[in-house]
């Protein structure tokens, strides 16, 4: 199974070729069948002719043999029968006659008498002077003479080629017919699993509203996509209700929390006690740290949602890079830092806003937890219709096996969780990146981590029709 092909048009192809290889075996057969038979037919015509010749000497001696094989010697049949127009002359008989001595007395299409039996393939002339073959039965007479009688196999050769030219047409004729019908099955399934593959990465790219199209035609097709539909729609259901409950409780909570860490700042404000003040001062920072966190998972949530894609236009990608290095090169400096930048000019479709969060995010990312003294490098290239921003780190990095984790949200590679943080900027990034169509990866070189963010060229996207298309897009790519 292993050795079958994995597409519609290799599918395609080798139907057409086993019916290719069955019709040529069919042929094949028929050919030696008919071959067989007609041989056959061939000795059992000069069998009987021998034998009423042979009774026939009997009966009048050599002198009349002598004259009916004269008068047979490539006589013609008539043009009637399977020997009928195969000849030279017409299909005939060959007959040939000689004495005890050895001396021919009649038939001059035999050049050469052959050994008593039968011989396949003997050689002949016709009467218009061509040459041939035929399949002879010769016998010694009483008197010591040699009887030999023969059939033109022209006959036979003729059946050959006329059913071998049937099956070449007709092999000419299924292949064409199944290529034809196999490319027109191919094209109308990959037709059909386009619609589907489409829908499913409009959804990946956050359209929960898409669905397989249905034709009414009540195929397979059809009912397949009638039950993805209906999963589609109670897979929308249910997402929709988790981000409603989701967003209701950060809405809900981050009011309650307000208020507390009002209060909190009145009592720290009020209190003469130094304790109680240190207790206010603690809780007001922790109900800020849940704040920020309620904050983020509803940022992530509203890019997710891809709401931002009607907001994109086309921006240099390399210029919101520079506005963002410039912001950050100061807290760089203070801690020693390097911080270099390559950049191509590129221009790409989507909101200045969130690109500017997500260099942001990698460069407080690589501020928090690279290291002391970790340096970084920021290159931006064109290459084949996407633009490769790259942020490299000289930190700790960060082991292969955790390097899908640290996309997720909530993921924090410290085991006690004591660095701040609440591990949602990586999961920002991500969320951004692919409301642009885009693609982000990570990969540990000699030392450090790099970050890989790709995405569309603003022509790309334009030729696709645009930011909401298909485009085959992996959900993250670590290169």
């Amino acid at each position: 199974m292993t050795l079958l092909p994995r597409t519609i048009r290799g599918l395609s192809i080798l139907s057409a070729t086993v019916s290719g290889l069955v019709i040529l075996i069919l042929g094949a057969a028929a050919i030696l069948i008919s071959h067989h038979e007609i041989e056959a037919q061939m000795d059992h015509r000069i069998e009987r002719e021998m034998d009423a010749l042979l009774d026939f000497h009997a009966s009048n001696g050599a002198a009349q043999l002598a004259q009916v094989v004269r008068a047979r010697d490539g006589a013609t049949t008539g043009g009637t029968g399977y020997l009928a127009e195969t000849g030279g002359d017409g299909r005939m008989m060959l007959y040939a006659l000689a004495d005890a001595q050895g001396h021919r007395i009649a038939g001059h299409l035999i050049p050469k008498m052959p050994v008593d039996g039968w011989s396949e393939f003997l050689s002949i002339r016709h009467p218009d002077g061509s040459t041939g073959e035929a399949q002879a039965l010769s016998r010694r007479l009483p008197d010591g003479g040699q009887l030999v009688i023969a059939a033109d196999r022209s006959a036979l050769h003729r059946s050959d080629d006329r059913i071998l030219f049937v099956v070449m047409i007709g092999l000419g004729v299924i292949l064409l017919t199944g290529t034809f019908s196999t490319i027109a099955f191919g094209r109308l399934v990959r037709r059909r699993l386009v619609l589907i593959s489409g829908t499913a990465q409009g959804i990946i790219e956050g359209d929960y509203a898409r669905r397989v199209p249905v034709d009414g035609s009540g195929s397979e097709f059809d009912r397949i996509s009638t039950i993805l539909n209906q999963m589609l729609g109670r897979i929308e259901e249910l997402m929709g209700s988790l981000r409603q409950v989701s967003s209701d409780l950060a809405h809900d909570m981050r009011t309650p929390l307000g208020r507390i860490r009002q209060d909190m700042e009145r009592l720290a404000s009020a209190t003469n006690e130094p304790d109680t003040s240190r207790s206010a001062e603690r809780a007001m920072v922790d109900i800020d740290a849940l704040l920020d966190l309620f904050a983020g998972l509803l940022g992530v949530s509203e890019v997710r949602g891809f709401a931002a894609r009607k907001r994109f236009v086309g921006l240099r990608l390399d210029e919101i890079v520079t506005d963002v290095v410039d912001a950050y090169r100061p807290a760089f400096d203070d801690d020693g830092r390097g911080l270099t930048v390559d950049l191509q000019a590129v221009e790409v479709l989507g909101d200045a806003q969130l690109l500017k969060r997500a260099v942001a995010n990698l460069l407080e990312n690589i501020l928090a937890h690279a290291g002391k003294g970790a340096s970084a490098t920021l290159s931006l290239r064109q290459d084949e219709g996407r633009a490769t921003l790259c942020i490299t780190d000289d930190g700790a990095g960060v082991p292969e096996k955790d390097q899908e984790k640290i996309f997720e949200r909530l993921v924090r590679l410290d085991p006690s969780r004591s660095k701040g943080g609440h591990g949602l900027g990586l999961s920002m990034v991500r969320a951004i990146v692919h409301a642009h169509h885009g693609r982000v990866g990570a990969k540990s070189p000699t030392r450090g981590l790099t970050i890989i963010l790709q995405f569309p060229i603003a022509n790309v996207r334009r030729a696709r029709g645009g930011g909401n298309g298909p485009e085959q897009i992996a959900q993250r790519t670590v290169d």
